[in-house]
Protein backbone atom coordinates (compact mmCIF):
# COMPACT_ATOMS: atom_id res chain seq x y z
CA UNK A 1 0.00 0.00 0.00
CA UNK A 2 1.03 3.11 -0.64
CA UNK A 3 2.41 6.68 1.56
CA UNK A 4 1.86 10.15 1.37
CA UNK A 5 5.32 10.54 1.07
CA UNK A 6 4.98 8.19 -2.20
CA UNK A 7 3.06 10.76 -4.45
CA UNK A 8 5.63 13.74 -4.72
CA UNK A 9 4.00 16.30 -2.62
CA UNK A 10 4.78 19.95 -1.73
CA UNK A 11 6.76 20.52 0.94
CA UNK A 12 4.08 22.92 2.42
CA UNK A 13 1.34 19.85 1.72
CA UNK A 14 3.68 17.20 3.36
CA UNK A 15 4.44 18.80 6.15
CA UNK A 16 0.55 19.36 7.13
CA UNK A 17 -0.59 15.57 6.15
CA UNK A 18 2.24 14.90 8.67
CA UNK A 19 1.23 16.97 11.73
CA UNK A 20 -2.07 15.13 11.25
CA UNK A 21 -1.20 12.38 11.67
CA UNK A 22 -2.22 11.43 7.72
CA UNK A 23 0.18 8.64 6.45
CA UNK A 24 -1.60 5.94 4.60
CA UNK A 25 -4.30 6.95 1.71
CA UNK A 26 -7.73 5.42 1.51
CA UNK A 27 -8.43 3.50 -1.66
CA UNK A 28 -9.95 6.60 -3.54
CA UNK A 29 -7.06 8.51 -3.06
CA UNK A 30 -4.37 6.06 -4.14
CA UNK A 31 -6.22 5.52 -6.74
CA UNK A 32 -7.02 9.49 -8.04
CA UNK A 33 -3.78 11.62 -6.55
CA UNK A 34 -0.92 10.35 -8.55
CA UNK A 35 -3.39 10.48 -11.70
CA UNK A 36 -4.37 13.52 -11.14
CA UNK A 37 -0.78 14.88 -10.06
CA UNK A 38 0.87 13.13 -13.04
CA UNK A 39 -1.63 14.90 -15.25
CA UNK A 40 -3.76 17.78 -14.00
CA UNK A 41 -5.09 18.37 -17.19
CA UNK A 42 -7.34 15.62 -17.74
CA UNK A 43 -11.00 15.56 -17.07
CA UNK A 44 -11.88 12.37 -14.59
CA UNK A 45 -14.96 11.13 -12.95
CA UNK A 46 -14.22 9.33 -9.56
CA UNK A 47 -16.71 6.88 -7.98
CA UNK A 48 -17.17 6.48 -4.50
CA UNK A 49 -19.22 5.96 -2.02
CA UNK A 50 -19.66 8.79 0.98
CA UNK A 51 -16.82 8.65 3.97
CA UNK A 52 -14.21 7.01 1.59
CA UNK A 53 -11.77 10.02 1.80
CA UNK A 54 -12.80 11.72 -1.35
CA UNK A 55 -12.15 15.47 -0.10
CA UNK A 56 -8.32 15.07 -0.20
CA UNK A 57 -8.34 12.98 -3.07
CA UNK A 58 -8.94 15.84 -5.26
CA UNK A 59 -7.95 18.50 -2.79
CA UNK A 60 -4.44 17.49 -2.66
CA UNK A 61 -3.98 17.93 -6.68
CA UNK A 62 -6.11 20.92 -7.16
CA UNK A 63 -3.86 22.76 -4.44
CA UNK A 64 -0.96 21.67 -6.36
CA UNK A 65 -2.47 23.20 -9.50
CA UNK A 66 -2.44 26.31 -7.91
CA UNK A 67 -0.54 29.03 -8.99
CA UNK A 68 -0.28 31.74 -5.68
CA UNK A 69 1.33 34.58 -8.11
CA UNK A 70 -2.01 34.75 -9.60
CA UNK A 71 -5.22 36.62 -7.40
CA UNK A 72 -8.11 35.12 -9.14
CA UNK A 73 -10.27 32.24 -8.48
CA UNK A 74 -8.21 28.87 -10.27
CA UNK A 75 -9.94 25.98 -8.28
CA UNK A 76 -13.81 25.80 -7.85
CA UNK A 77 -15.72 23.31 -6.06
CA UNK A 78 -19.22 22.70 -5.83
CA UNK A 79 -20.72 20.79 -3.35
CA UNK A 80 -24.96 20.31 -2.76
CA UNK A 81 -25.04 21.91 0.96
CA UNK A 82 -23.88 24.53 3.07
CA UNK A 83 -22.35 21.68 5.85
CA UNK A 84 -20.44 20.13 3.10
CA UNK A 85 -19.02 23.16 1.68
CA UNK A 86 -17.77 23.85 5.35
CA UNK A 87 -16.26 20.29 5.74
CA UNK A 88 -14.67 20.58 2.75
CA UNK A 89 -13.72 24.07 3.37
CA UNK A 90 -12.15 23.03 7.32
CA UNK A 91 -10.47 20.16 5.85
CA UNK A 92 -8.31 21.88 2.59
CA UNK A 93 -7.98 24.65 4.89
CA UNK A 94 -6.07 22.40 7.27
CA UNK A 95 -4.00 20.84 4.35
CA UNK A 96 -3.46 24.05 2.76
CA UNK A 97 -2.34 26.20 6.33
CA UNK A 98 1.50 26.43 4.77
CA UNK A 99 0.69 26.97 1.25
CA UNK A 100 -0.33 30.61 1.19
CA UNK A 101 -3.15 29.35 -0.85
CA UNK A 102 -6.15 31.17 0.05
CA UNK A 103 -9.54 29.38 0.02
CA UNK A 104 -13.28 30.55 0.48
CA UNK A 105 -16.35 29.26 1.28
CA UNK A 106 -19.57 30.45 -0.32
CA UNK A 107 -22.82 29.33 0.50
CA UNK A 108 -26.53 31.18 0.94
CA UNK A 109 -27.87 32.31 4.49
CA UNK A 110 -24.82 34.94 4.87
CA UNK A 111 -24.38 38.24 3.97
CA UNK A 112 -23.73 38.54 0.01
CA UNK A 113 -22.22 41.74 0.60
CA UNK A 114 -19.30 40.07 2.61
CA UNK A 115 -18.96 37.51 0.30
CA UNK A 116 -18.20 39.95 -2.50
CA UNK A 117 -15.75 41.90 -0.72
CA UNK A 118 -13.97 38.18 0.08
CA UNK A 119 -14.05 37.58 -3.82
CA UNK A 120 -12.56 40.67 -4.97
CA UNK A 121 -9.49 40.11 -2.61
CA UNK A 122 -8.90 36.97 -5.41
CA UNK A 123 -9.19 33.54 -3.66
CA UNK A 124 -7.56 30.82 -5.39
CA UNK A 125 -10.27 28.21 -4.38
CA UNK A 126 -13.98 29.14 -3.69
CA UNK A 127 -16.14 26.21 -2.04
CA UNK A 128 -19.60 26.69 -2.62
CA UNK A 129 -23.22 25.82 -3.33
CA UNK A 130 -24.50 25.70 -6.62
CA UNK A 131 -27.49 28.19 -5.50
CA UNK A 132 -25.23 31.04 -4.02
CA UNK A 133 -22.78 30.65 -7.12
CA UNK A 134 -25.25 31.02 -9.30
CA UNK A 135 -26.66 34.02 -7.59
CA UNK A 136 -22.77 35.61 -7.62
CA UNK A 137 -22.76 34.44 -11.51
CA UNK A 138 -26.22 36.88 -12.18
CA UNK A 139 -24.59 39.72 -10.12
CA UNK A 140 -21.17 39.50 -12.04
CA UNK A 141 -19.44 39.33 -8.71
CA UNK A 142 -17.91 36.38 -9.52
CA UNK A 143 -15.71 35.52 -12.73
CA UNK A 144 -14.51 32.12 -13.57
CA UNK A 145 -12.40 33.37 -16.91
CA UNK A 146 -9.18 32.02 -15.29
CA UNK A 147 -10.24 29.07 -13.73
CA UNK A 148 -8.48 25.66 -14.05
CA UNK A 149 -9.99 22.99 -12.59
CA UNK A 150 -14.10 22.90 -11.55
CA UNK A 151 -14.65 19.93 -8.94
CA UNK A 152 -18.28 18.52 -8.62
CA UNK A 153 -18.33 16.91 -5.14
CA UNK A 154 -21.41 14.36 -4.06
CA UNK A 155 -22.75 15.29 -7.93
CA UNK A 156 -25.05 12.45 -7.99
CA UNK A 157 -26.88 14.55 -4.56
CA UNK A 158 -26.63 17.57 -6.42
CA UNK A 159 -29.11 16.03 -9.14
CA UNK A 160 -31.21 14.69 -7.10
CA UNK A 161 -31.87 17.74 -5.27
CA UNK A 162 -32.60 19.67 -8.60
CA UNK A 163 -29.81 21.41 -9.00
CA UNK A 164 -28.86 20.05 -12.93
CA UNK A 165 -29.63 24.04 -13.58
CA UNK A 166 -27.06 25.45 -11.81
CA UNK A 167 -24.48 23.35 -12.60
CA UNK A 168 -24.75 23.80 -16.26
CA UNK A 169 -24.87 27.47 -15.52
CA UNK A 170 -21.70 26.95 -13.68
CA UNK A 171 -20.46 25.30 -16.47
CA UNK A 172 -21.45 27.76 -19.23
CA UNK A 173 -19.69 30.74 -17.11
CA UNK A 174 -16.34 28.39 -17.12
CA UNK A 175 -13.40 28.73 -19.63
CA UNK A 176 -14.07 26.13 -22.39
CA UNK A 177 -10.51 24.82 -21.70
CA UNK A 178 -11.25 24.08 -18.09
CA UNK A 179 -11.16 20.51 -16.06
CA UNK A 180 -13.75 18.62 -14.85
CA UNK A 181 -13.12 16.32 -11.68
CA UNK A 182 -16.71 15.03 -10.81
CA UNK A 183 -16.73 12.80 -8.00
CA UNK A 184 -20.56 10.82 -7.24
CA UNK A 185 -21.10 7.53 -5.48
CA UNK A 186 -23.35 6.43 -8.05
CA UNK A 187 -23.94 6.34 -11.73
CA UNK A 188 -27.27 7.50 -12.52
CA UNK A 189 -28.47 8.99 -16.21
CA UNK A 190 -28.29 12.70 -14.68
CA UNK A 191 -24.61 11.70 -14.15
CA UNK A 192 -23.95 10.05 -17.85
CA UNK A 193 -25.98 13.31 -19.33
CA UNK A 194 -23.28 15.56 -17.64
CA UNK A 195 -20.41 13.60 -18.31
CA UNK A 196 -21.81 13.36 -21.86
CA UNK A 197 -22.45 16.86 -22.86
CA UNK A 198 -19.36 18.87 -20.46
CA UNK A 199 -16.75 16.01 -20.47
CA UNK A 200 -13.74 14.82 -22.22
CA UNK A 201 -11.54 11.99 -22.92
CA UNK A 202 -12.70 10.53 -19.16
CA UNK A 203 -10.66 8.70 -17.25
CA UNK A 204 -12.19 6.58 -14.49
CA UNK A 205 -11.76 5.67 -10.76
CA UNK A 206 -13.12 3.45 -8.91
CA UNK A 207 -13.39 2.55 -4.87
CA UNK A 208 -13.94 -1.11 -5.20
CA UNK A 209 -16.29 -1.05 -1.60
CA UNK A 210 -19.34 -0.51 -2.75
CA UNK A 211 -20.55 -0.25 0.08
CA UNK A 212 -18.43 1.87 3.53
CA UNK A 213 -19.64 0.54 6.79
CA UNK A 214 -17.00 0.46 9.39
CA UNK A 215 -16.22 -2.54 11.48
CA UNK A 216 -16.54 -0.76 14.47
CA UNK A 217 -20.21 -0.01 13.86
CA UNK A 218 -22.36 -2.50 16.00
CA UNK A 219 -25.54 -2.55 13.92
CA UNK A 220 -28.94 -3.94 15.13
CA UNK A 221 -33.18 -3.26 14.61
CA UNK A 222 -35.55 -2.95 16.67
CA UNK A 223 -39.26 -3.89 15.74
CA UNK A 224 -41.63 -1.03 17.67
CA UNK A 225 -44.74 0.64 15.61
CA UNK A 226 -44.27 4.52 14.49
CA UNK A 227 -46.59 5.70 17.43
CA UNK A 228 -44.49 4.22 20.20
CA UNK A 229 -41.17 4.53 18.88
CA UNK A 230 -40.13 8.45 20.91
CA UNK A 231 -41.10 6.28 23.98
CA UNK A 232 -38.80 3.78 22.95
CA UNK A 233 -36.14 6.29 22.44
CA UNK A 234 -35.98 7.81 25.63
CA UNK A 235 -35.53 4.08 26.67
CA UNK A 236 -32.83 3.81 24.38
CA UNK A 237 -30.61 6.80 25.99
CA UNK A 238 -31.55 5.92 29.12
CA UNK A 239 -29.95 2.76 29.54
CA UNK A 240 -26.53 4.48 27.41
CA UNK A 241 -25.69 7.32 30.36
CA UNK A 242 -23.18 8.15 28.06
CA UNK A 243 -25.73 8.17 25.08
CA UNK A 244 -24.25 10.77 22.86
CA UNK A 245 -25.87 10.68 19.01
CA UNK A 246 -27.79 11.33 16.00
CA UNK A 247 -31.78 10.50 15.45
CA UNK A 248 -32.36 10.59 11.57
CA UNK A 249 -35.90 11.84 10.75
CA UNK A 250 -37.02 11.45 6.85
CA UNK A 251 -38.69 14.69 7.24
CA UNK A 252 -38.19 18.30 8.54
CA UNK A 253 -41.44 18.77 10.75
CA UNK A 254 -40.41 15.00 12.01
CA UNK A 255 -37.21 15.92 13.43
CA UNK A 256 -38.54 19.02 15.30
CA UNK A 257 -41.85 16.84 17.07
CA UNK A 258 -39.23 14.29 18.14
CA UNK A 259 -36.98 16.84 19.52
CA UNK A 260 -39.60 18.52 21.11
CA UNK A 261 -40.92 15.71 23.10
CA UNK A 262 -37.38 14.53 23.88
CA UNK A 263 -37.09 17.58 25.40
CA UNK A 264 -40.48 17.20 27.16
CA UNK A 265 -38.77 14.50 28.83
CA UNK A 266 -35.94 15.99 30.19
CA UNK A 267 -33.46 15.14 27.82
CA UNK A 268 -30.72 17.52 26.14
CA UNK A 269 -32.07 17.43 22.63
CA UNK A 270 -31.96 19.69 19.78
CA UNK A 271 -33.11 19.45 15.84
CA UNK A 272 -31.39 20.74 12.96
CA UNK A 273 -33.37 20.54 9.14
CA UNK A 274 -32.95 22.65 5.97
CA UNK A 275 -35.41 25.36 6.79
CA UNK A 276 -33.51 26.80 9.37
CA UNK A 277 -31.17 30.10 9.03
CA UNK A 278 -28.07 29.19 8.51
CA UNK A 279 -26.61 31.10 11.66
CA UNK A 280 -28.92 29.03 13.49
CA UNK A 281 -27.57 25.65 11.63
CA UNK A 282 -24.28 26.78 12.82
CA UNK A 283 -24.95 27.49 16.23
CA UNK A 284 -27.17 23.81 16.53
CA UNK A 285 -23.82 21.92 15.13
CA UNK A 286 -21.33 23.76 17.24
CA UNK A 287 -23.31 23.25 20.48
CA UNK A 288 -23.10 19.55 19.49
CA UNK A 289 -20.20 19.41 19.00
CA UNK A 290 -19.31 21.22 21.91
CA UNK A 291 -21.67 19.17 24.10
CA UNK A 292 -24.01 21.67 25.06
CA UNK A 293 -26.28 18.59 24.37
CA UNK A 294 -26.16 15.20 23.71
CA UNK A 295 -28.57 14.62 20.93
CA UNK A 296 -29.17 15.65 17.61
CA UNK A 297 -32.59 15.04 15.70
CA UNK A 298 -31.76 15.69 12.40
CA UNK A 299 -32.54 14.84 8.56
CA UNK A 300 -29.94 13.33 6.08
CA UNK A 301 -29.11 16.89 4.28
CA UNK A 302 -28.80 18.78 7.35
CA UNK A 303 -26.42 16.20 8.53
CA UNK A 304 -23.66 16.46 6.03
CA UNK A 305 -21.13 17.75 6.81
CA UNK A 306 -21.30 16.92 11.03
CA UNK A 307 -17.38 15.57 11.55
CA UNK A 308 -17.57 13.93 15.24
CA UNK A 309 -15.10 11.38 15.95
CA UNK A 310 -16.64 10.32 19.22
CA UNK A 311 -20.59 9.70 18.86
CA UNK A 312 -21.94 6.75 20.81
CA UNK A 313 -25.08 6.11 19.03
CA UNK A 314 -26.94 6.43 15.55
CA UNK A 315 -30.58 6.14 15.31
CA UNK A 316 -32.68 5.80 12.03
CA UNK A 317 -36.07 6.27 12.88
CA UNK A 318 -37.49 4.73 9.97
CA UNK A 319 -35.48 3.10 7.01
CA UNK A 320 -34.68 5.56 4.56
CA UNK A 321 -35.31 4.45 0.82
CA UNK A 322 -31.34 4.58 -0.35
CA UNK A 323 -28.70 2.28 0.56
CA UNK A 324 -26.24 5.55 0.60
CA UNK A 325 -28.45 7.26 3.07
CA UNK A 326 -28.32 4.50 5.23
CA UNK A 327 -24.45 4.11 5.19
CA UNK A 328 -23.68 7.20 5.52
CA UNK A 329 -26.00 7.79 8.32
CA UNK A 330 -24.40 4.84 10.40
CA UNK A 331 -20.85 6.26 9.56
CA UNK A 332 -21.26 9.25 11.88
CA UNK A 333 -20.31 6.90 14.61
CA UNK A 334 -17.77 4.18 14.70
CA UNK A 335 -14.82 6.80 13.67
CA UNK A 336 -11.64 7.07 14.50
CA UNK A 337 -10.65 3.19 16.07
CA UNK A 338 -14.15 3.89 18.80
CA UNK A 339 -17.08 1.27 18.94
CA UNK A 340 -20.08 2.75 17.93
CA UNK A 341 -23.53 1.52 17.83
CA UNK A 342 -26.59 2.08 14.92
CA UNK A 343 -29.86 1.12 15.68
CA UNK A 344 -32.85 0.73 13.42
CA UNK A 345 -36.29 0.91 13.82
CA UNK A 346 -38.68 -1.63 11.77
CA UNK A 347 -42.28 -1.72 11.27
CA UNK A 348 -43.78 -5.23 12.50
CA UNK A 349 -44.77 -5.61 8.99
CA UNK A 350 -40.84 -4.63 7.77
CA UNK A 351 -38.83 -7.79 8.41
CA UNK A 352 -38.48 -8.54 5.08
CA UNK A 353 -36.64 -5.04 4.49
CA UNK A 354 -33.99 -5.98 7.01
CA UNK A 355 -33.48 -9.44 5.10
CA UNK A 356 -32.95 -7.00 2.14
CA UNK A 357 -30.30 -4.39 3.72
CA UNK A 358 -28.69 -7.56 4.60
CA UNK A 359 -28.27 -9.40 1.91
CA UNK A 360 -26.95 -5.69 -0.04
CA UNK A 361 -24.30 -4.73 2.65
CA UNK A 362 -23.57 -8.31 3.59
CA UNK A 363 -23.81 -7.39 7.39
CA UNK A 364 -25.64 -9.04 9.85
CA UNK A 365 -28.28 -7.06 12.06
CA UNK A 366 -29.53 -8.30 15.13
CA UNK A 367 -32.48 -7.89 16.69
CA UNK A 368 -32.55 -5.87 19.85
CA UNK A 369 -35.38 -5.73 22.33
CA UNK A 370 -36.74 -2.44 24.05
CA UNK A 371 -34.78 -1.94 27.11
CA UNK A 372 -36.71 -3.01 30.29
CA UNK A 373 -37.80 -0.95 33.01
CA UNK A 374 -35.23 -2.79 35.11
CA UNK A 375 -32.41 -2.03 32.65
CA UNK A 376 -32.97 1.11 33.23
CA UNK A 377 -33.07 1.30 36.82
CA UNK A 378 -29.58 -0.49 37.20
CA UNK A 379 -27.91 1.90 34.71
CA UNK A 380 -29.16 4.87 36.55
CA UNK A 381 -28.34 3.09 40.11
CA UNK A 382 -24.63 3.54 38.85
CA UNK A 383 -25.14 7.30 38.49
CA UNK A 384 -26.44 7.32 41.77
CA UNK A 385 -23.75 5.35 43.54
CA UNK A 386 -21.25 7.85 41.46
CA UNK A 387 -23.28 11.04 42.51
CA UNK A 388 -23.15 9.80 46.31
CA UNK A 389 -19.75 8.97 46.32
CA UNK A 390 -18.67 12.83 44.29
CA UNK A 391 -20.62 14.21 47.36
CA UNK A 392 -18.40 13.00 50.07
CA UNK A 393 -15.59 13.72 48.24
CA UNK A 394 -16.50 17.52 47.81
CA UNK A 395 -17.71 17.85 51.80
CA UNK A 396 -16.20 21.42 52.71
CA UNK A 397 -15.68 23.08 55.88
CA UNK A 398 -18.53 23.47 57.45
CA UNK A 399 -21.14 26.83 56.49
CA UNK A 400 -23.73 28.28 58.52
CA UNK A 401 -25.99 26.63 56.04
CA UNK A 402 -24.69 23.00 56.85
CA UNK A 403 -24.73 23.74 60.57
CA UNK A 404 -28.45 24.69 59.80
CA UNK A 405 -29.24 22.40 57.69
CA UNK A 406 -27.99 19.63 60.34
CA UNK A 407 -29.96 20.74 63.32
CA UNK A 408 -32.94 20.85 61.37
CA UNK A 409 -32.76 17.61 60.24
CA UNK A 410 -31.90 15.93 63.62
CA UNK A 411 -35.63 16.50 64.65
CA UNK A 412 -37.05 13.94 61.71
CA UNK A 413 -36.54 10.05 62.40
CA UNK A 414 -33.49 8.26 60.24
CA UNK A 415 -36.83 6.37 58.33
CA UNK A 416 -37.78 10.06 57.41
CA UNK A 417 -34.29 11.43 56.31
CA UNK A 418 -34.10 7.95 54.46
CA UNK A 419 -37.13 8.20 52.46
CA UNK A 420 -36.57 12.20 52.17
CA UNK A 421 -33.07 10.70 50.55
CA UNK A 422 -34.70 8.83 48.24
CA UNK A 423 -37.09 10.60 46.69
CA UNK A 424 -34.33 13.50 46.06
CA UNK A 425 -32.55 10.67 43.89
CA UNK A 426 -35.52 9.45 42.26
CA UNK A 427 -36.77 13.06 41.25
CA UNK A 428 -32.92 13.88 40.18
CA UNK A 429 -32.01 10.50 37.85
CA UNK A 430 -35.46 9.64 37.37
CA UNK A 431 -37.17 12.47 36.15
CA UNK A 432 -40.17 11.55 34.56
CA UNK A 433 -40.18 8.57 35.34
CA UNK A 434 -39.52 5.06 33.12
CA UNK A 435 -42.26 5.90 30.82
CA UNK A 436 -45.44 3.28 29.44
CA UNK A 437 -44.88 -0.14 28.92
CA UNK A 438 -42.83 -1.71 26.15
CA UNK A 439 -42.88 -4.84 27.06
CA UNK A 440 -45.44 -6.14 24.39
CA UNK A 441 -43.86 -3.73 21.88
CA UNK A 442 -42.21 -6.73 19.93
CA UNK A 443 -45.59 -9.27 19.26
CA UNK A 444 -43.69 -12.59 18.02
CA UNK A 445 -45.37 -14.54 15.61
CA UNK A 446 -48.32 -12.57 13.59
CA UNK A 447 -46.79 -9.11 13.94
CA UNK A 448 -44.90 -9.61 11.08
CA UNK A 449 -45.99 -9.61 7.70
CA UNK A 450 -44.50 -9.63 4.42
CA UNK A 451 -46.27 -9.92 0.51
CA UNK A 452 -46.85 -11.88 -2.11
CA UNK A 453 -47.43 -10.71 -5.34
CA UNK A 454 -49.37 -12.15 -8.19
CA UNK A 455 -48.99 -10.91 -11.67
CA UNK A 456 -52.76 -10.74 -12.29
CA UNK A 457 -54.87 -8.00 -11.58
CA UNK A 458 -57.97 -5.50 -12.11
CA UNK A 459 -57.15 -6.07 -16.27
CA UNK A 460 -57.98 -10.04 -15.83
CA UNK A 461 -60.83 -9.06 -13.84
CA UNK A 462 -59.55 -10.01 -10.26
CA UNK A 463 -62.02 -9.19 -7.37
CA UNK A 464 -61.04 -8.55 -4.09
CA UNK A 465 -63.88 -11.08 -2.93
CA UNK A 466 -62.96 -14.07 -5.21
CA UNK A 467 -59.09 -13.61 -4.02
CA UNK A 468 -60.34 -13.81 -0.36
CA UNK A 469 -62.55 -16.44 -1.39
CA UNK A 470 -59.24 -18.21 -2.83
CA UNK A 471 -56.96 -17.44 -0.04
CA UNK A 472 -59.54 -18.77 2.72
CA UNK A 473 -60.09 -22.00 0.95
CA UNK A 474 -57.08 -23.26 -0.79
CA UNK A 475 -54.59 -21.40 1.54
CA UNK A 476 -56.37 -22.07 4.75
CA UNK A 477 -55.80 -18.70 6.12
CA UNK A 478 -57.80 -17.37 8.30
CA UNK A 479 -59.57 -13.91 7.22
CA UNK A 480 -57.71 -11.80 10.24
CA UNK A 481 -54.15 -13.42 8.63
CA UNK A 482 -54.90 -11.38 5.33
CA UNK A 483 -53.56 -8.09 7.13
CA UNK A 484 -53.84 -6.17 3.64
CA UNK A 485 -55.01 -7.08 0.13
CA UNK A 486 -54.30 -4.62 -2.75
CA UNK A 487 -55.29 -5.38 -6.52
CA UNK A 488 -53.77 -2.85 -9.13
CA UNK A 489 -53.91 -3.04 -12.57
CA UNK A 490 -51.89 -5.93 -13.38
CA UNK A 491 -50.55 -6.85 -9.98
CA UNK A 492 -51.87 -8.89 -6.75
CA UNK A 493 -50.32 -7.81 -3.06
CA UNK A 494 -51.46 -9.60 -0.54
CA UNK A 495 -49.65 -9.02 3.03
CA UNK A 496 -49.43 -11.70 5.40
CA UNK A 497 -48.22 -13.20 9.30
CA UNK A 498 -44.59 -14.53 7.72
CA UNK A 499 -44.94 -17.33 9.58
CA UNK A 500 -47.58 -18.38 6.60
CA UNK A 501 -45.60 -16.87 3.88
CA UNK A 502 -43.61 -19.54 2.34
CA UNK A 503 -46.72 -22.09 2.44
CA UNK A 504 -49.20 -19.81 1.15
CA UNK A 505 -46.49 -19.07 -2.02
CA UNK A 506 -45.91 -22.77 -2.40
CA UNK A 507 -49.84 -23.79 -2.44
CA UNK A 508 -50.38 -20.56 -4.40
CA UNK A 509 -48.07 -21.97 -7.73
CA UNK A 510 -49.19 -25.33 -6.61
CA UNK A 511 -52.64 -24.49 -7.14
CA UNK A 512 -53.29 -21.32 -9.16
CA UNK A 513 -55.97 -19.11 -8.84
CA UNK A 514 -56.26 -18.45 -12.90
CA UNK A 515 -55.86 -20.02 -15.82
CA UNK A 516 -54.41 -17.24 -17.08
CA UNK A 517 -50.55 -17.78 -17.13
CA UNK A 518 -49.31 -15.64 -14.37
CA UNK A 519 -46.06 -15.68 -11.30
CA UNK A 520 -46.36 -15.46 -7.88
CA UNK A 521 -42.91 -14.58 -6.07
CA UNK A 522 -42.01 -12.50 -2.88
CA UNK A 523 -42.07 -8.59 -2.68
CA UNK A 524 -38.69 -7.49 -2.37
CA UNK A 525 -39.44 -3.55 -2.04
CA UNK A 526 -36.64 -1.18 -0.25
CA UNK A 527 -33.63 0.59 -2.09
CA UNK A 528 -33.80 1.46 -5.12
CA UNK A 529 -31.66 -0.77 -8.09
CA UNK A 530 -28.44 0.86 -9.97
CA UNK A 531 -31.46 2.25 -12.54
CA UNK A 532 -32.81 4.07 -9.65
CA UNK A 533 -35.79 2.20 -9.54
CA UNK A 534 -37.37 0.32 -6.76
CA UNK A 535 -36.89 -3.75 -7.21
CA UNK A 536 -40.24 -4.26 -6.38
CA UNK A 537 -41.27 -6.18 -9.72
CA UNK A 538 -44.22 -4.00 -10.29
CA UNK A 539 -43.24 -0.99 -12.10
CA UNK A 540 -44.80 2.18 -11.96
CA UNK A 541 -47.54 1.86 -14.73
CA UNK A 542 -48.97 -0.76 -11.98
CA UNK A 543 -49.35 1.64 -9.21
CA UNK A 544 -49.85 5.23 -11.32
CA UNK A 545 -52.59 4.38 -13.06
CA UNK A 546 -54.92 2.07 -11.47
CA UNK A 547 -57.99 3.92 -12.49
CA UNK A 548 -57.51 5.34 -16.14
CA UNK A 549 -60.13 5.30 -18.32
CA UNK A 550 -58.21 3.90 -21.25
CA UNK A 551 -57.09 0.52 -18.87
CA UNK A 552 -60.31 -0.36 -17.80
CA UNK A 553 -61.44 -0.02 -21.11
CA UNK A 554 -58.41 -2.92 -22.45
CA UNK A 555 -59.54 -5.52 -19.71
CA UNK A 556 -59.12 -8.49 -20.92
CA UNK A 557 -62.29 -10.61 -21.71
CA UNK A 558 -64.02 -11.74 -18.81
CA UNK A 559 -63.57 -15.65 -17.58
CA UNK A 560 -65.91 -17.99 -16.89
CA UNK A 561 -65.82 -18.43 -13.41
CA UNK A 562 -66.60 -22.28 -13.51
CA UNK A 563 -62.96 -22.50 -15.78
CA UNK A 564 -61.05 -20.79 -12.47
CA UNK A 565 -58.24 -23.28 -11.14
CA UNK A 566 -58.69 -22.98 -7.98
CA UNK A 567 -62.55 -23.67 -7.90
CA UNK A 568 -62.23 -26.77 -10.28
CA UNK A 569 -60.07 -28.51 -7.54
CA UNK A 570 -62.70 -27.81 -5.04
Amino acid sequence: MSKFTDFNLLPSIQKALDSLEFTTPTEIQEKAIPLLLSDLSRDIHAQAQTGTGKTLAFGIPLLQSIDIKVKDVQGLIVAPTRELVLQIYESLKDVSRETGITLMPIYGGMSIQQQISSIKRGPAIIIGTPGRLNDHLRRRTLSLKNLKTLVLDEADIMLDMGFRQEVDTILDHAPSKRQIWLFSATVLNGIKQLINSHMSNVHVVKSSKKTVISSQVEQYYCVVPKAKRVGVIARFIQVYPSFYGIIFCQTKLLTSEVSEQLASFGFRANCLHGDMKQALRNQVIKGFKNKDFNILVATDVAARGIDISDLTHVINFSLPQELESYVHRIGRTGRAGKKGTAILFIAPSESYRVKRLQKITNVLLQEIPVPPKEAIIQAKMSGVADFIEQSKKERKEFSDVHTALEGFIGDFSEQEIKQSLISALEDLFFKGGLGEDFSNTRIQGTSTQQEICISLGADDDLEESEVREYLHSTCTLLPQEIRKLRILNKRTFISLPENRLEECLNTIKKNPISPIKHRAFLVEDNFPSKGGRRSRESSSRDRGDSFSRDNRSRRAPRRNSKTSSYRSKR
